[in-house]
């Protein structure tokens, strides 16, 4: 079963943003350029590094994964096939495109002695508004580095500087011609409920390069599933799948880790989408020996790691993202840190937003 992807997001480490405070509504139209200006002066600072985001607005209602699917029996025998599609497309959307929010950026290492370090960065993220078919590029603005806040006054110009930019790429996408639909407006089939992500971290030096991605769809289409069991979380059915890399699966050069991979896939048993994957490797690919004993498979930390939250609005967003080449410098290609992604406080924004009610910035 070979399933394509709908719709392409992909980030590239590091990255991270801030915390906005409450907005109650009012009748005034505002652009999203001004919401930033806005945001200015309503939000508390968090943490950061560099990143960049890249997202696409579908053409088509539904996407080529969803069309003709009907929900699948997961009674007793599961239809696993059709669940793997079904939770395939439901993670196929385009939401992203219609949220800000707050991505915390948290990179490890560790040098040869075994000394750690950690660097973390925080970012608002805004997206420019896309119409359907084309593609945008994110704008970050850094609210803090390390846990230290930046300057309110430095935060200030930097998110007016952000305004501006998504005013002139929102007037460069009003004339970008759009791809074509992936299906026809009359199409049978599902609605996408969430939106999975790619992730790609890249290292390049004097010395080497390296890139690994991380992709639910992906384990989805690569990986064969076993139910494990069924379990309650956050008062919701889950049913949890052990994964293996089915045999002969082709996988691009950043994403041949997956081959020595097995763990967990866990899809919520209501809407039918992965809330959870969990990887490590079936062989030893730890660093070099250590001290202290080499944990079992069940203790030692993810080699990739993907969680999904459920916003009040039933839209499944991420809400962490890990791909560790710190703890399995042998696993990925020339990847030897970890790279952890946080989000947070996703805000759907609109070309009317009513009733802003804005805390005034005061200086220290």
């Amino acid at each position: 079963m070979h399933l394509v992807p709908a719709n392409p997001f992909t980030t590239s480490f590091p990255l991270r943003l801030g915390k906005c405070a409450d907005k109650t509504m009012r009748s005034i139209r505002f652009s999203l350029y001004t919401l930033i200006l806005l945001t200015a002066f309503c939000c508390v600072p968090i943490a950061a590094q560099k990143s960049s985001v890249t997202l696409s607005k579908r053409a088509s209602l539904i996407p080529k994964s969803c069309e003709a699917l009907v929900p699948a029996s997961i009674g007793d025998p599961i239809d696993i096939p059709a669940l793997v599609k079904e939770a395939y497309c439901k993670g196929a959307g385009d939401m992203l495109t219609e949220y800000t929010y707050v991505m915390t950026s948290t990179g490890r290492s560790i040098d040869k002695k075994g000394n750690v370090k950690e660097e973390s960065t925080t970012y608002e993220v805004f997206i420019p508004i896309l119409k359907g078919g084309t593609r945008g590029k994110g704008i970050l603005v850094i609210t803090s580095r390390n846990g230290v806040p930046v300057p309110g006054e430095e935060l200030e110009r930097a998110r007016r500087e952000a305004g501006k930019r998504l005013e002139k790429d929102e007037e460069k996408n009003a004339i970008e011609k759009p791809s074509a639909p992936e299906t026809a407006p009359d199409v049978k089939g599902m609605l996408p409920l969430g939106m999975y992500t790619k992730t790609t971290n890249n290292h390049s030096s004097f010395r080497k390069s390296g890139s690994a991605s991380l992709a639910i769809h992906t384990f989805l289409n690569t990986c064969e599933l076993t139910l494990a069991r069924r379990e309650q979380h956050d008062g919701r059915e889950t049913l949890i799948f052990n994964f293996t890399p089915r045999p002969g699966a082709q996988f691009v050069d950043n994403e041949k880790y997956i081959a020595q991979l097995a763990g967990e896939i866990w899809i919520d048993a209501q809407d039918r989408i992965v809330t959870r994957l969990v990887g490590r490797p079936t062989f030893s690919a730890r660093n070099a020996p250590q001290a202290r004993p080499v944990p079992t498979t069940a203790e030692a930390p993810p080699a990739v790691y993907v969680e999904m939250m459920r916003l009040p609005d039933g839209i499944w967003l991420p809400r962490i993202i890990r791909i560790n080449g710190a703890d399995y410098q042998k696993l990925f290609q020339g990847i030897t840190s970890e790279s952890i992604t946080t989000f947070s406080n996703y805000v759907r924004f609109s070309t009317e937003i009513k009733d802003v009610q804005i805390n005034p910035y005061v200086k220290p």
